[in-house]
């Protein structure tokens, strides 16, 4: 197979939806000869925040002298940005001759076993860090936590950074049942780090640890060290760097880290799509994924301090199975226009019904510019010239990712490969 046949396999993989459950990656991890038992990891669920510990957990190790495997979703352009070993996508032809690994055992499985995309993509991942000898993992859930095809593993630590509502309709309607499932990483005596502060969190993750005698560690205080910034932008970015430097300092026997790396480490973190600033035709462009109500939080409060004297030009587009209208409405007060567009999937919000809304909406302002287009492009032809007012590019991960492609003028996009359905 070339490049291109292996992303049209692996799309057809993506037709068939998710199921959530461990059986069918058991089975598969089996018939790759089982390579997560090659492996040390550190698991890490969460609502919100997962991307940005694993992005400081990776580079606090990778400063470190470690060779350091992260697995992540979902992928913005690439990809290969899935799956990475020291900071590096996996590159095209290792991604062809792992994929064709995997396929060739297939065979080998029970009939009543099909691995989904998701089940897939995590064997290949636990293949191609054992075949690296990679000394470290970072591992993140792809949904929940119990019934993830990457709560295969057992790792060495697990942390689960928050959790809010998100993936009711597969992870239960209620924060008590959302926790029970996000909890179910946590396994037997292995240590287990939490940056959540409900109470109702909390009563969940500390009733799975005492079952598991598992030891808990609780985050409260996110102050940084003298002279520590974080290398991602906002607030909110001292917690997840906390969580991960109490990761770090409790595996400190088996991965010790100097005190200048693990600071230089988390200083110079970097992760696409979190606040991300950057310059396109003489503007400033933030990129920033959120798309739920914690995301969308954060992000106002990122805006209040960026955007309150020299309000942007927000370009936004979501799925109509997100909070998008609680979230426009958080970003409105730092918008001088809004320009909807639509993401790149079969769940989108169309433009038309983003432009409608806000026609609505009484706290924009009533001299504000209110465009809907067809596509993205057009939307960043018409903002081309230079402004002294930044634009915002939020709402989806599969927004931000299309417009990095733009950006960065790849050809590559294949941000098609984030869309699925799940199945119970």
């Amino acid at each position: 197979m070339n490049y291109q046949d292996t992303l049209e396999y692996l799309y057809r993989l993506r037709l068939f939806g998710t199921k959530l459950g461990l059986e069918n990656i058991e089975h598969l991890a089996v018939a790759l000869g089982n390579p997560q038992n090659r492996l040390k990891f550190i698991h890490v669920a969460g609502t919100n925040g997962k991307g940005s510990v694993c992005a400081y957990l990776n580079s606090i190790y990778k400063k470190s002298g470690y060779k350091v495997g992260m697995f992540t979703s979902p992928h913005l352009v690439r990809f290969g940005e899935r799956i990475q070993v020291n900071g590096k996508p996996i590159g095209d032809e290792h991604l062809i001759k792992l994929v064709a690994t995997v396929r060739n055992t297939l065979p080998e499985l029970p009939d009543q076993i099909s691995p989904t995309f998701f089940e897939f993509l995590t064997g290949m991942a636990l293949e191609y860090f054992a075949d690296e000898r990679c000394d470290i993992v970072i591992w993140e859930t792809g949904m929940g936590g119990r019934l993830d095809a990457t709560n295969i593993v057992t790792p060495e630590c697990s942390i689960i950074t928050n959790v809010s509502l998100d993936h009711q309709a597969w992870l239960g309607q209620t924060i008590e049942e959302i926790t029970h499932e996000k909890a179910g990483i946590i396994k037997p005596h292995k240590p287990v780090i939490t940056a959540a502060t409900q109470s109702k969190v909390l009563e969940q993750i500390k009733k799975k640890s005492k079952e598991c005698n598992a030891p808990l560690l609780q985050i409260s205080d996110y102050s940084m060290p003298d002279n520590l910034v974080p290398g991602l932008i906002g607030s909110h970015q001292e917690r997840n760097a906390m969580t991960a430097i109490k990761a770090v300092e409790n595996l400190a026997i088996d991965f010790p880290v100097s005190a200048i790396d693990l600071f230089e480490g988390v200083k110079h973190t970097k992760l696409p799509g979190r606040f991300q600033k950057l310059q396109w035709r003489n503007r400033e462009v933030f990129l920033d994924v959120a798309h739920n109500l914690a995301g969308y939080d954060a992000l106002a409060a990122n805006c209040h301090s960026t955007f309150e004297n020299n309000p942007c030009d927000l370009i936004f587009a979501s799925l109509d199975d997100k909070p998008w209208r609680e979230g426009i409405e958080l970003l409105l007060p730092y918008c001088k226009s809004v320009h909807c567009v639509p993401a790149k999937s079969q769940r989108a919000v169309s433009p038309q019904d983003l432009k409608k809304h806000l026609k609505q909406n009484r706290k924009l302002s009533i001299h504000a510019q209110i465009e809907a287009y067809d596509r993205l492009e057009d939307c960043f032809h018409q903002l081309k010239e230079p402004s002294k007012h930044p634009m915002l590019v939020t709402g989806s991960f599969y927004l931000v990712g299309n417009a990095l492609s733009i950006i960065q003028d790849n050809d590559h996009n294949e941000t098609s490969l984030n869309e699925w359905g799940a199945q119970l």
